[in-house]
This record gives structure tokens, C-alpha cells and sequence, in this order.
């Protein structure tokens, strides 16, 4: 068997579910999609003439209806949690962009869905705009087009997650077993939580901040109203206790760190930290060439070099 048919059988081996079908699309409206979805135009041409069809490429409009089943199959808080791998290098450019498709063509699914809980339009555009941004991520990273942020995205169009002015939240439960850890006070085991999630698409000032967590607790309230939201979570390298040391007191992101309660483990994520700072593959990077145009980006190549390691804080806090 070669790597493409590994491939298919991994996703086709994926529990069916009842859901009801994907639909063929035109280019027109395949195009249409692609700008909802903030998908750059330098994009567009390959992604449409790779798009699957039942007729072409029928097995894999069979895997994208398979991995459609279990994107939206029953479940009362949605796992994130997919087994969705990347494309063999065998299928080029129409294995790269194969999640693009997925989401492409999972799209009505979700605006119904959003309309049923009376999510407001513009809600869920900056919400699914996230796909964009990352595929433009990764023609940043790779110098091509593409994308594998898929396992991401299932959050975005399950429902779980959306993004309220500058910051995203994600319906979730702290457990245990998942943040390895409990807080002192606050959330407890089996609590649900609002776990936030900051794009990187602009400053993170405290004004914009205060915004987006002002809107949370009504948000929910009002288009989940069974679910109580009364705690947020953040796990990031932007909680990272290390990064007062070199930024000042009044910059966005240490001030963004005075609002959450640290708790639990504070594993390795210097991977993470250049990615997110230097658009870099993870994995990647010489030290000596990376760029030290700005504050942050000096502190974490100096951190870096003298041997230290950047580590993933977690924390919580109360919502207004």
C-alpha cells in the first residue's frame, strides 16, 4: 500500500455517523466561501482547482464526507480531539490544501448551526477567519500553500470556540487528567470553563482585552443558556512568568499576565514561542539569524541563547 492509501484508510476508518452529506459546490461559490473564510487570494486558484469532487476524486470526497461525520456527530460539549493527519507529500497540492476543502465544504453545516443558537453574524466570521489566518501561516512558515492547523479548526466549526472582539473563547471543563493539576481556589475538577485563546493578529491592549472578556459571560448566557460559564482558563507562553523579566511593567503582555491565577505544571514550549514570534515551522530556527527588531523578539532569542527554556504558563481567573 503506498502512503496515500494508508492515508484514506486511516480517515475512512473513522466511525460513520448519521450526518447529512456533503454538497458539490461551484467554483463561484467555492470562491465566495474562501473570502468568508479569510482565505488569501494568492490562495484561491489552487485551492479551487484541487477542490474534490464525487465524480473526479472519489475517494477522496468519501474521506472529506467521512471526516464531515465526524466533525458533527452527537456530542452535548464537542471533543476536540481528532485523528485527522496530514496529506502524504504524494498528493501535493491537493493534499495540502485537503482540510481547506473540508472546511470549505463544512461551512453551510456550521452557519446553520449558528443560526439555530442566534450567533451573530459577525461572530462567526471573525471566528472562522482563523482558518485564513493560518493558511496564511503557512506559506509563512513553509514558502507555499497549505495547511495543517486542521486538528485546530475542529473547535471553530464543532461550535466550542468564538472569537469576541480580540481574544477567543473555547467551551470546555477543567479536568485533571487534561491541566494536571487543580486549583487552589476557583474552578475545580468537572468545572466548566471558558478556556481563552489569543490570535495573533494585533497588539493585545487591556482595553481590547477588558472588551472581549466583558462580552463572555452574556455571550454564553445568551446562545448556550444551560451551560454557566463563570471562570476562564489560559494556557500559553504569554503566561509565562519569565517574560517580566524583560518587558516592561506597562507592556500588554505583562499586563495581560496580572490578570490570571497561576496554577499547575509549566512544561517546555519554545517551539511554540518562535513559531508564534518568528512565523517559524516548529522545531526550527538558527538562533544567531532570527530577527531582534523588537523587545520581545530580543528577549526570547537572548533566553534562548544563554541556554534557558521558555515554558507554557496556565492559569485562571473570574469572568465579569
Amino acid at each position: 500500500m503506498s502512503e496515500t492509501d494508508d492515508w484514506l484508510a486511516a480517515l475512512l476508518g473513522q466511525p460513520a455517523a448519521d450526518v447529512a452529506d456533503l454538497e458539490p459546490v461551484t467554483s463561484q461559490e467555492a470562491a465566495r466561501r474562501l473570502a468568508l473564510l479569510g482565505v488569501p487570494d494568492v490562495d484561491h486558484t489552487d485551492v479551487l482547482a484541487t477542490l474534490p469532487s464525487p465524480k473526479r476524486t472519489p475517494e477522496l470526497w468519501e474521506a472529506l464526507q467521512r471526516c464531515h461525520q465526524v466533525l458533527y456527530a452527537e456530542d452535548p460539549i464537542p471533543s476536540r480531539k481528532v485523528d485527522w493527519p496530514n496529506a502524504p507529500e504524494e498528493l501535493g497540492v491537493a493534499g495540502r490544501y485537503f482540510y481547506v476543502h473540508l472546511y470549505l465544504l463544512a461551512l453551510p453545516t456550521l452557519l446553520t448551526l449558528h443560526r439555530r443558537l442566534r450567533i451573530p453574524f459577525d461572530v462567526t466570521t471573525r471566528t472562522v477567519r482563523d482558518l485564513g489566518a493560518k493558511v496564511a501561516g503557512y506559506r509563512k512558515y513553509y514558502d507555499r500553500g497549505g495547511f495543517d492547523r486542521q486538528g485546530w479548526l475542529v473547535r471553530h466549526f464543532r461550535g466550542t470556540l468564538h472569537r469576541l472582539g480580540r481574544l477567543q473563547f473555547d467551551r470546555a471543563v477543567l479536568t485533571i487528567d487534561e491541566y494536571h493539576a487543580e486549583p487552589d481556589t476557583g474552578p475545580k475538577d468537572g468545572t466548566p470553563v471558558l478556556e481563552v485563546h489569543i490570535p495573533g493578529d494585533g497588539p493585545m491592549t487591556p482595553e481590547a482585552c477588558d472588551e472581549s472578556f466583558r462580552r463572555a459571560r452574556p455571550f454564553f448566557r445568551a446562545h448556550f443558556p444551560d451551560e454557566q460559564y463563570e471562570y476562564g482558563t489560559c494556557r500559553s507562553w504569554l503566561l509565562d512568568p519569565q517574560l517580566s523579566e524583560f518587558l516592561k511593567e506597562d507592556s500588554n503582555i505583562v499586563q495581560f499576565q496580572r490578570r490570571w491565577t497561576p496554577f499547575g505544571p509549566t512544561p517546555d514550549c519554545d517551539s511554540d514561542v518562535c513559531e508564534f514570534v518568528f512565523h517559524l515551522p516548529p522545531g526550527t530556527g538558527d538562533l544567531a539569524v532570527l530577527p531582534q527588531d523588537t523587545t520581545l523578539q530580543r528577549a526570547i532569542v537572548s533566553h534562548l541563547q544563554t541556554g534557558g527554556h521558555w515554558r507554557q504558563g496556565c492559569g485562571w481567573l473570574a469572568l465579569p
